[in-house]
């Protein structure tokens, strides 16, 4: 099942879901900066206006994505601040962060969960009617966005701690990325529940696919 939500909206989900970045993405992935004692991965961008996406699989948390309106505080704009740069930014213009699925994570319906995570945030996105995404991550994440299909343009390119190599990226989005992903790994209809759409015309927009 895959979910979209705010944080006030399933408190009992969300400290699940802050346990699961912080195994995810501190224990995991060594972004040791993110530690915390208390084991629940939480930054200031975890705010009313932050859309959280959650995979569940017999219950248990096994993907999740973060989705950030540019027209408040995220990420890319808090970390790069090189006065030439502009990203784009708006309220058709989200930031996407904080996505992974769980090491060893089943498939969903014969499906790899990180495949269904993917086409799920693309379908999530577009119901929030968004056009563009922005996003700020390692190379290697941004080749596997252009091999998904994504037409990704690098804004500018940098080092974090470590001198690790980091990019910022942006990418438009349409209905055709989101079904030419469902008729790639065979979803036959869409993730998100009728119950957790956000807006009354969502079923027009998003037919189940032929």
């Amino acid at each position: 099942m895959l979910r979209m939500i705010h944080e006030h909206e399933d408190p009992a989900l969300m400290e699940r879901i802050w346990r699961f970045r912080h195994t995810r993405f501190v224990e995991q992935l060594g972004w040791s900066e993110l530690r915390r004692p208390d084991g629940r991965e939480r930054d200031r961008f975890d705010n009313e206006t932050a859309i959280h996406i959650v995979l569940l699989h017999d219950d248990t948390v096994v993907g999740y994505s973060r989705l950030l309106p540019t027209t408040g505080p995220h990420l890319a704009t808090d970390i790069y601040r090189d006065a030439s740069l502009e990203p784009p930014r708006g309220p058709e213009v989200f930031e996407w962060t904080r996505c992974a699925t769980a090491l060893n994570a089943p498939s969903v319906n014969g499906i790899p969960a990180s495949d269904v995570l993917m086409t799920g945030v693309l379908e999530c996105l577009l119901q929030l009617n968004v056009k563009e995404i922005l996003f700020l991550t390692y190379p290697q994440l941004v080749r596997m966005m252009k091999k998904r299909g994504y037409p990704v343009r690098v804004l500018a390119s940098f080092s974090v701690e470590n001198n690790k190599a980091v990019q910022l990226a942006a990418a438009k989005l349409s209905f055709d990325l989101l079904q030419r992903h469902r008729q790639r790994y065979g979803i036959h209809q869409p993730l998100l529940p009728s119950d957790n759409l956000l807006d009354a015309g969502v079923q027009e927009r998003f037919p189940t696919p032929a």
